[in-house]
C-alpha cells in the first residue's frame, strides 16, 4: 500500500518539466526578493526624509506641537500607502498576474465603493484644509456653525469632538462645518450689569465698584487690561437702570471671573446701602 502511494506521488512529480520550469521559478523568486529589498529602501529613505523635514521645519517655526504630529502623521501613512501600491503592483506583474484584466474587473468595484465613499472624501478634505488653516485645534474653545458650543476634545480628518457645557460629547463630521468661532485665540469681553434703583448716586456705586476692583485686581491676572465702568444704562430686556462693568477676560476662565466679580460688586453694593435694582 505505501510503496503504491509512493510510486504514485513519484510519477506526478515526474510530469513536472522541471528543467523548464525551474530557472523560471529562480528567476521569479530572485525578482521578487530583489523588489522587495528595493521598496523596503525607498519606503525607509521616504520616512526618513519626511522626519528630517519636519525636524527642520520645527526647528526654524514655533507652531502647534500637536498639529504637526498630526500633520507628520498623516503625511507619513500616505507615503507608506503609495508605496506598498506599487509594491504590488511590480510584485503582481512580475509573478505574471494579468494586471490590466484585474484594474478592469476593479474599476466597477470602484465606481460603487466610491459613490458611497463620497462623503468619507469629504470628510477628509474638510479636516486637512482645518488642520492646514489652524482653524482650530484640541483645547480650544468653539461655537460650530452657531449651535454647538464647547471644547475641542478630539480633532481627526473625518470627525471632530465637542465637549459642551453640560458634558455632552457631539460629534460633528468635519464636511458639515460652515462657521467656526474660535474663542481661544484672543481674550473675551465680559460685560456685568449691575441693576439699580432709580435716583441711586452713580458716583456711590462706581466708588464700590473701584473698591472691589482694587482688592480681587491684583489677584486675579486672568483679567487683562483695563476695566472700564459705564452708565447708567437702560437694560433692553427690563427697561430699569443698571451699571456696567467691563473687561477682558483670558478665554479659559471667563466663567470663573463672571461669577466671582457679579457676586463681589453685589455684595459689597449691599452692604454699602446701596439699593440694587
Amino acid at each position: 500500500m505505501n510503496l503504491i502511494l509512493a510510486n504514485s506521488i513519484t510519477n506526478y512529480f515526474n510530469q513536472f518539466r522541471w528543467r523548464q520550469i525551474g530557472p523560471h521559478l529562480f528567476d521569479g523568486v530572485l525578482q521578487v526578493i530583489l523588489y522587495s529589498v528595493l521598496f523596503w529602501l525607498v519606503n525607509r529613505l521616504a520616512i526618513f526624509l519626511i522626519d528630517r523635514s519636519f525636524d527642520t521645519y520645527m526647528s526654524n517655526r514655533r507652531i502647534n506641537q500637536k498639529r504637526a504630529e498630526t500633520l507628520h502623521t498623516l503625511i507619513k501613512n500616505t507615503t507608506r500607502y503609495i508605496v506598498v501600491f506599487f509594491y504590488l503592483y511590480t510584485i503582481l506583474s512580475v509573478l505574471g498576474f494579468p494586471i490590466g484584466t484585474l484594474i478592469a474587473s476593479a474599476g466597477i468595484v470602484t465606481v460603487v465603493v466610491g459613490l458611497g465613499a463620497q462623503g468619507i472624501i469629504r470628510d477628509v478634505i474638510a479636516g486637512f484644509l482645518i488642520l492646514m488653516e489652524q482653524q482650530m485645534e484640541v483645547g480650544d474653545n468653539v461655537i460650530i456653525n452657531d449651535k454647538v458650543a464647547g471644547r475641542v476634545v478630539g480633532f481627526g480628518l473625518r470627525l471632530t469632538t465637542i465637549k459642551d457645557a453640560d458634558g455632552g460629547i457631539n460629534y460633528i463630521t468635519n464636511s458639515s462645518i460652515t462657521v467656526i468661532t474660535n474663542q481661544s485665540r484672543n481674550h473675551l469681553r465680559v460685560q456685568i450689569d449691575l441693576p439699580i434703583k432709580t435716583g441711586t448716586a452713580t458716583s456711590q456705586v462706581n466708588k464700590v465698584i473701584k473698591q472691589v476692583n482694587e482688592r480681587l485686581l491684583p489677584k486675579h491676572p486672568e483679567v487683562v487690561g483695563r476695566v472700564s465702568v459705564q452708565g447708567p444704562i437702560i437694560l433692553p430686556a427690563t427697561g430699569g437702570l443698571a451699571v456696567s462693568v467691563i473687561m477682558f477676560v483670558k478665554n479659559a476662565e471667563v466663567d470663573n471671573v463672571r461669577t466671582l466679580f457679579t457676586t463681589s460688586y453685589l455684595t459689597a453694593l449691599s452692604q454699602a446701602g446701596v439699593e440694587l435694582g
